[in-house]
C-alpha cells in the first residue's frame, strides 16, 4: 500500500489494487493523481483507523517500532500480519517540493512458499531424479569425449610414428626408386600432420636427385654429420679404378640410340653395384667410362685388394 499527500493535501491510501475510504467506499476504477476520491473521504485516514485488517497490522508495528512516518528506514523483512507471514519492504521518497512519500509493499507469502512446502518430498524427488538424469548424460559425454580423444591421439601417434620412420630411412639413405614414390605410403588426415608429410617428401625427391651426382657414402656422411660441406682437402693414399667399354664409340655408330641408351644403363647399373658392394665410393661418370676409389672419403682396410677385387668382378 501507498500513502501520500497530494500538494492540495488530500490523503490516499492503496491496498491490494483498490483504494479505500473510510467510509468504505471503493474508489477503484478513479486513477488518485488525475481523478483523486473527494477530501472529506480521506481526511481522517489513518492506518490505523483503516478498514483493511493487513494495513492497520503493518501501520501498527510500523509505528510500533519506529514512533514517527517519517522516521522509518529503508527495510527488507519477513513480518507476521495478523497470523500470516508477508515480505514487507519500505522507502522513503522525499520530492524536491519537500514532501515525503513513504512506499510500503506486502506480499502473502503463502502463495507463493506455500506450494513449496505442501510439495517438499515430491519436489525434492524430481531435483534428484533431474541430477541423475544430468549426471549419467554428462557422464556418457565424458566417456565419448575420452574415447574420441584416444581415437584422434592413437591416429595421430600412428602418423607421426610413420614420419619418424621415414625420417631414419632417409638418414641411412634407403630411398624408394621413382619419383613419385615415398617412404611414406598414405597421407594423413591431419592438416598438421599432413604439412610436414609434404615436406619429408620434398626432402625425400631432392636428396633422390642429390645422390644421381654425388656418391651415396658421401651424401650419408654429409648427413650424419662425419664430413662437412665445405671446401677442404685432405691427403691420403687410396685405390683408384677407371674403366670403359672398349670401342664404344664404334658402339655408338651402329646401333640405335634407344638401344644403346638401354645397353649403358645396365652396364653402369652392373658396375656400379661391384662398386659398392666391395666398399669403393662411386666418383663420377665420363661418359662410359667409371671412375671409383676406395679408402676415401671413408677409410678402408686393404683397401688395394677391395679395388683389384673388384675389378676382377667387372
Amino acid at each position: 500500500f501507498v500513502f501520500f499527500r497530494t500538494p492540495a493535501g488530500t490523503l490516499i491510501g492503496a491496498s491490494h489494487g483498490k483504494y479505500f475510504s473510510h467510509s468504505d467506499v471503493d474508489y477503484s476504477a478513479n486513477n488518485p493523481l488525475t481523478n483523486p476520491p473527494p477530501v472529506a473521504e480521506f481526511q481522517r485516514y489513518t492506518p490505523i483507523n483503516c478498514t483493511d485488517p493487513t494495513i492497520q497490522s503493518a501501520g501498527a508495528w510500523l509505528l510500533a517500532s519506529f514512533f514517527s512516518w517519517d522516521a522509518i528506514p529503508k527495510l527488507d523483512a519477513s513480518q507476521v500480519l495478523n497470523g500470516e507471514e508477508y515480505w514487507l519492504s519500505t522507502a522513503a521518497i522525499v520530492s524536491q517540493m519537500g514532501l515525503r512519500v513513504n512506499l510500503v509493499l506486502l506480499v502473502d507469502q503463502q502463495p507463493i512458499l506455500g506450494g513449496i512446502d505442501a510439495n517438499t518430498e515430491s519436489t525434492l524427488e524430481s531435483i534428484r531424479r533431474t541430477n541423475t538424469g544430468m549426471m549419467i548424460t554428462l557422464g556418457v559425454v565424458v566417456v565419448v569425449a575420452l574415447l574420441c580423444a584416444l581415437i584422434i591421439s592413437w591416429l595421430v601417434t600412428i602418423s607421426m610414428s610413420r614420419l619418424a620412420l621415414g625420417m631414419d630411412m632417409l638418414a641411412l639413405l634407403k630411398l624408394k626408386e621413382g619419383r613419385d614414390t615415398s617412404l611414406l605410403g598414405s597421407r594423413s588426415q591431419f592438416t598438421e600432420v599432413a604439412k610436414c608429410e609434404l615436406s619429408f617428401v620434398a626432402l625425400e625427391r631432392g636428396l633422390k636427385a642429390f645422390v644421381k651426382f654425388v656418391p651415396r657414402d658421401v651424401v650419408r656422411m654429409m648427413l650424419n654429420g662425419e664430413m662437412s660441406s665445405t671446401n677442404a682437402m685432405a691427403r691420403c693414399k687410396v685405390s683408384i679404378l677407371f674403366m670403359d667399354i672398349a670401342g664404344f664409340s664404334t658402339l655408338c655408330e651402329q646401333i640405335a640410340v634407344e638401344r644403346l641408351n638401354l645397353l649403358t644403363q645396365d652396364y653402369l647399373q652392373a658396375m656400379c653395384k661391384i662398386i659398392v658392394e666391395s666398399g669403393g665410393t662411386l666418383d663420377k661418370f665420363i661418359g662410359d667410362c667409371i671412375m671409383a676409389l676406395w679408402n676415401a672419403p671413408r677409410p678402408m682396410k686393404d683397401h688395394e685388394q677391395a679395388a683389384v677385387g673388384a675389378a676382377l668382378d667387372m
